[in-house]
């Protein structure tokens, strides 16, 4: 059964006024649990075994990339502690990252709370909103979550858009600005690009353009770049990959954010972008990173058909 939640993350300042606040409203204590989450290499979504005492669990979820309230589709499977799932999944598909916390866990009805303190990151405050039966609703859980938001004093730019395995993929990942022949020279490497642009393609579609040539670089080599440039009024994420032995380290997702945050900065609300029908996994990352689409450009060979796509930023 999909379990819906509304929830948000925040670093935290103040635990010890969230936990007087708790404590005033009556929230059930169930403990403080040290966890160990695994997170495995999926294509799609999020998947993680938790191993803590009071929490023992298999959770796969799919969750909106947002700094505000934000909607998490889970699943839970609770293995018995003797099972070998984890030893299963780390040898069929690898680890992708291991986070050690310290968590305090309350309940204020179907509303959860969290304070953690998290190896190597910090200290942080979550809200679960949680509907197990369907019966509340996506509507009343934005407003608990809010509700909480509010009470708690929790400042915009405390929440946080990911997850904490992303964040420590992030100490291992750097995106800076770079140039067109390191664009160039790392499509090369790309499978998809079996006739990659030329560097005279590049300077043509970006001469007297605002425009952001963003290199990622994974534990000092070059693994993937993301291009795009300013129409009008809004911006067109233009060219992008990874170096297929970087994949399902999150790269191409953290070259979005930075993109975004950095078009955000300019003043421009609106993001667009195009694929091919073919690249399923761009399409699948695109829809789960917020981009709706808006047209389609048929072609004879339905595989070559382009898919256009908007965001609002």
């Amino acid at each position: 059964m999909v379990v819906l939640n509304i929830e948000i993350k925040a670093r935290c300042n103040n635990s010890e006024v969230i936990r007087k606040i708790l404590t005033q409203k009556k929230a059930l204590f169930k403990g403080t649990d040290n966890q160990k989450d695994t997170y495995f290499k999926v294509k799609n979504g999020r998947l993680k075994m938790r191993e803590g005492n009071i929490e023992y669990s298999l959770v796969y979820y799919d969750r909106e990339d947002i700094s505000g309230p934000k909607r998490s589709d889970v699943l839970y499977y609770h293995p018995r502690k003797e099972d070998l799932i984890k030893q299963q999944l780390q040898k069929a598909i690898g680890t992708l990252i291991v986070v050690n916390k310290k968590r305090e866990i309350y309940y204020i009805d179907n509303i959860k709370f969290h304070i953690d303190e998290v190896e190597e990151l910090g200290s942080f405050v979550e809200i679960e909103a949680i509907d197990k039966t369907g019966k509340i609703g996506a509507e009343k859980l934005y407003e608990q979550c809010k509700e909480y938001i509010s009470l708690f004093q929790i400042n915009n730019e405390d929440l946080i858009n990911n997850s904490y395995s992303d964040m420590l993929i992030t100490k291992n990942l750097q995106i800076v600005e770079g140039t067109v022949q390191q664009v160039v020279e790392t499509s090369k490497q790309i499978p998809e690009f079996k006739d990659p642009y030329e560097i005279s393609e590049y300077k043509k579609r970006l001469k007297d353009k605002w425009h952001l040539i963003l290199i990622a670089y994974w534990k000092g080599k070059i693994a993937g770049f993301k291009v795009g440039y300013q129409i009008d009024g809004y911006f067109y994420s233009w060219m992008g990959g990874v170096v297929p032995e970087f994949r399902k380290n999150h790269i191409a997702k953290q070259l979005a954010y930075y993109q975004q945050n950095r078009v955000k900065e300019k003043g421009i609300k609106k993001i667009k972008m195009k694929t091919r029908n073919k690249h399923k996994a761009m399409l699948q990352f695109a829809l789960s990173d917020g981009f709706y689409i808006t047209d389609l450009e048929k072609r004879d060979n339905p595989k070559e058909s382009r898919i256009f796509l908007d965001k609002e930023l």
